[in-house]
């Protein structure tokens, strides 16, 4: 007697299937020999092209179902989503860098703002900069030297210029829709984002509107010497 369901166990052979694995090998390769070193091209940039292709070519009905679908294939479909988020926010913020985002921010906030609030202006850009890339460590790799030399021509101490920008990069990394830290418990827990950054916002804002006066007070009496670039 034969099951009625082993008939679902067997698939027909389809090469179409080795094609994500072949824009893989394609990607990393060629771009390496056309670059001269296979450490040139980043492995996680052919990851996702062959992602792409892969739910691109999937038969899941809509993209939500054919991602859904990826993500349960290749490991866990929560843990294998946040990889893909991750992986997707770090290449973004690396690409607002890159474009001179981040400058372009510093230099606005900077050019609006008179030499009193040098430090709360500093402190607005790290929260709009983590805001926008979801990653503290980022705007503070990004923010920390321009800090350093408001400091060193300003007056102001190293310490307090640094503490500007790690509480603005905490704030916004906290907020963040591609922060790591709230797609891992967003996704653990089982909430919506929108939850997550109604409940955030009532209890980072206050402190962060008190921390911005608390920085006006301490940059009053500062001259500006900073020297704006383009925006």
């Amino acid at each position: 007697m034969t099951d009625p369901n082993s008939s679902r166990l067997h698939h027909a052979p389809n090469p179409w299937a080795l094609t994500p694995l072949v824009v893989f090998l394609l990607s990393y390769l060629v771009v390496s020999i056309i670059a001269g070193d296979f450490y040139k091209m980043p492995i996680t940039v052919a990851f996702v092209v062959s992602s792409v292709v892969a739910i691109a070519i999937s038969k899941g009905g809509k993209l939500s179902n054919r991602i859904e679908q990826f993500c349960r294939g290749a490991a866990n479909s929560n843990i294998m989503l946040m990889v893909l988020i991750f992986i997707l926010a770090g290449a973004f913020a690396q690409t607002a860098k890159a474009m001179g985002a981040v400058d372009a921010t510093v230099n606005l906030a900077m050019s609006i703002l008179p030499g009193n609030l040098l430090a709360t202006g500093i402190f607005l850009a790290a929260c709009f900069i983590s805001i926008s890339v979801g990653t503290s460590v980022g705007t503070i790799v990004a923010l920390a030297p321009v800090a350093v030399g408001i400091a060193d021509k300003t007056g102001m101490p190293d310490a307090l210029m640094l503490g500007v920008v790690v509480s603005g990069a905490m704030f916004g990394d906290n907020l963040s829709f591609i922060s790591d830290t709230t797609i891992v418990a967003t996704r653990t827990q089982g909430c919506n984002m929108n939850d997550k950054f109604k409940v955030n916002i009532r209890i980072a804002l206050p402190i962060a509107i008190l921390t911005g006066i608390i920085y006006v007070l301490i940059g009053s009496g500062v001259g500006s010497g900073y020297e704006t670039g383009p925006i």
